[in-house]
């Protein structure tokens, strides 16, 4: 696979949690959940590709990212969508998610080194939901459209690739499929890429001008 592909999304990536660290102090708790999964998001890449070239499996930081993501995107569905109902029901999907795979790698503590189709389904499913619920939302309030970029970059970005993670252990044991893992890959490595570009523009159009009105502010004084 054209590893450029990669370290593009691996840059924009490191440039969107340094922008979001810049106005962490400045926005609101929901800003800050985001600024952490991107943080969790940049730890686990950099930290699986220096495992990759030493040499090291590196699969398990996958349950690390779908774990994390789960955990921290609940949070901010749960702090961004309306009605106490839907709230409750997120919190207690959270919590049964988490016991239900305390007790699968219990049973099978093998599957801790290799993809988990039950554990990105369960993961990431609930989050497909919540994504689109957060668009119905949105058409019914017209002024607000904070998170709207990421929202649907990450809505994209995961309808895509849970399917594309499914087919995560193609190719493992069979060389003949190997080809058809990599164009998996490189498809999911195209689609971080807009992703990542859309996490940007949430900051650039919903968050940016917070920091340039105050910049004037404080000039102005």
């Amino acid at each position: 696979m054209d590893r450029s592909i990669i370290y593009i999304g691996y840059f924009i990536l490191f440039i969107n949690t340094i922008l979001y660290f810049k106005s962490y102090r400045k926005n609101s708790v929901v800003f800050k959940i985001i600024f952490y999964y991107l943080c969790l998001c940049l730890v686990i890449q950099l930290y699986s590709t220096y495992l990759s070239h030493l040499k090291e499996r590196n699969l398990y930081l996958s349950h690390f990212y779908f774990i994390g993501q789960f955990i921290l995107l609940s949070s901010f569905y749960a702090k961004v969508l309306k009605g106490k109902k839907l709230i409750s029901f997120i919190k207690n999907i959270l919590i049964l998610v988490i016991i239900l795979l305390i007790g699968y790698y219990s049973l099978y503590p093998k599957d801790y080194f290799k993809w988990n189709v039950f554990e990105i389904s369960i993961t990431s499913v609930p989050l497909l939901v919540y994504s689109f619920l957060f668009f119905t939302q949105r058409i019914e309030i017209k002024t607000s459209r904070s998170f709207i970029y990421f929202n649907s970059g990450f809505f994209v970005y995961l309808l895509s690739s849970t399917l594309l993670f499914t087919l995560g252990n193609i190719g493992l044991g069979n060389l003949e499929l190997r080809p058809i893992k990599l164009f998996v890959w490189k498809v999911n490595s195209i689609l971080y890429i807009i992703y990542q570009i859309l996490v940007f523009l949430e900051w650039y159009k919903n968050f940016r001008k917070k920091e340039s009105s105050e910049l004037k502010s404080s000039i102005n004084t």
